[in-house]
């Protein structure tokens, strides 16, 4: 993971998790957010594999966020060109590990064919993709 001047998201943080993939890998950014100023990035996870793709430390990191009392996350998608099954299955094991802890999470999606897909697999309902970040943030009445 690359540091940056953020040491991750505290309790009064919004989570934001920005995969950007390639067909052969990618990375994951991270960032805290306040919900109105720039966010702060903190780091860049490694994604590796074919088009299935591996989210090594991923839920490591969500693990630490949770840790340190932060309970709000956005899942931005919109760098996301394609889901398959797996990565449809990685986002709802991210949910349910921040839902077990009292968290929330929001997805970002403003790709009509990634919320195709998430409607096919009968998730839209459940995860509730907005098209923006601005609206996400609509979700954490409580951000600065």
């Amino acid at each position: 993971m690359v540091e940056s001047n953020c040491s991750g998201p505290g309790s009064a943080d919004i989570m934001v998790i920005r995969p950007v993939l390639k067909i052969a890998g990618g990375q994951i950014q991270l960032a805290c957010w306040d919900g109105t100023a720039d966010e702060r990035p903190f780091g860049t996870l490694a994604v590796s594999g074919d088009p299935d793709h591996d989210w090594p430390e991923l839920f490591a990191e969500l693990d630490r966020a949770l840790a340190a009392g932060c309970r709000r996350f956005i899942m931005d998608l919109d760098r996301v060109p394609w889901m398959n099954s797996r990565g449809l299955g990685r986002l709802v094991a991210l949910w349910k590990t921040v839902d077990a802890a009292g968290g929330k999470l929001v997805v970002v999606c403003g790709s009509d064919r990634i919320v195709n897909i998430l409607r096919i697999a009968q998730l839209e309902d459940v995860l509730g993709p907005v098209p923006t970040l601005a609206e996400a943030s609509l979700a954490f009445p409580d951000a600065v």
